[in-house]
């Protein structure tokens, strides 16, 4: 038969268990803890009336409990901490676990902090190809790891890889450059996209059917201004813009011997070394020769690598001389023409003597 004993001494109590080798304490007559013959111990409980406490917490709601069967529970302050189901899937913030760790909050779900001056990161070894810092599954979408069904990713030295459907869509390299649907620059830019085929890069302001809305935006150096922009003016075509308020001018005047200047300008054909296609137009170091606003760069520049540093024209600077030229040149032929009149009135009448 069991034994029962009750003593109350500083030194401790010892008791012996029946013959059954099981020992349960009980309190106001109910098993508090059970330890059967290999030494498994049980106890009862829940969220907010644990019965694994630490010492110098409160009586209730802080410690460890059996939330379910084959499950365990962590509470504090009455409420459940972190949930191990009998699946061993793991819930913080929450009793129902879909998967493996399951985070749940109102505010920032996961936070990962350094104190030692290393990098501290979600890792998973789970692929061929290196080490996921964070991963996504291919059905719920939830779960941290899974090999290259959707992750971020790290392959190299300190670039961040953007993975969906099992293909890199997207890094940021180690340089800082965002790279979309290409995995190292071809030239020197902080965004490079790469489509095959459709459209690299579409902008969409859906302000509304009609009216101005800027679609991209250039700013000044301190991008503090801007200095151009590309507009929907409707919707049905596109402005492209520079900046030419009369507020951010000044000595402005009339332009003169515009015709003499296009007299100037050498126009030709030719045919692109890259395929053989035929242009034409201007050779850019010739017509900033002429008129330098139309030309960007310097004529055999080369980069810090001996590569070319191509000259571009941007041939809309030539609007205002083209424009001057051609009223210099209807002032000569308004003035010609009244010169013509003139002598053939001269005729007629010396004809009529």
């Amino acid at each position: 038969m069991a034994a029962t004993v009750n003593a109350s001494t500083s030194a401790g109590v010892v008791i012996t268990p029946d013959n059954s080798g099981v020992l349960a304490l009980q309190s106001s007559s109910t098993t508090a803890l059970t330890i059967d013959a290999s030494q498994n111990s049980t106890f009862v409980g829940t969220a907010s009336a644990t019965k694994l406490i630490p010492t110098g917490s409160s009586a209730t709601g802080n410690g460890l409990y059996l939330p379910a069967a084959n499950s365990l529970g962590l509470s504090t302050n009455g409420t459940n901490a972190v949930y191990i189901d009998s699946s061993q899937k793991v819930g913080i913030g929450t009793s129902s676990p879909a998967n493996t760790l399951d985070v749940q909050a109102t505010t920032a779900k996961v936070g990962v902090t350094s104190t030692t001056g290393t990098n501290t990161t979600f890792y998973s070894t789970n692929n061929t190809g290196g080490s996921f810092y964070f991963g996504l599954d291919n059905s719920a979408g939830t779960e941290f790891g899974t090999a290259y069904a959707g992750a971020i990713y790290r392959s190299g030295a300190y670039p961040i890889n953007f993975y969906t459907n099992a293909a890199e869509r997207m890094r940021i390299d180690s340089s800082g450059n965002l790279l979309v649907g290409a995995t190292s620059p071809s030239v020197t830019s902080s965004l490079q996209v790469k489509r095959s085929g459709g459209n690299p890069v579409a902008v969409h302001n859906n302000g509304g059917t009609s009216g101005y809305f800027n679609q991209i935006l250039f700013l000044n150096n301190a991008g503090t201004a801007d200095i151009g922009y590309i507009a929907r003016t409707n919707d049905n075509s596109v402005a492209y813009n520079t900046t030419s308020d009369y507020r951010l001018k000044e000595n402005i005047a009339p332009m003169t011997g515009a015709l003499a200047t296009v007299q100037l300008l050498k126009p030709v054909t030719y045919k692109w070394k890259s395929d053989g296609s035929e242009g034409q137009g201007f050779i850019a170091h010739e017509l900033k020769a002429v008129v330098p606003d139309c030309v960007t760069g310097a004529k055999d520049a080369v980069d810090a690598d001996g590569k070319p540093v191509h000259q571009g024209i941007d041939t809309s600077f030539l609007v205002a001389t083209l424009t001057a030229a051609i009223q210099e040149q209807q002032a000569l032929i308004t003035a010609q023409a009244a010169t013509i009149t003139a002598l053939t009135a001269r005729i007629v009448a010396l004809e009529n003597k």
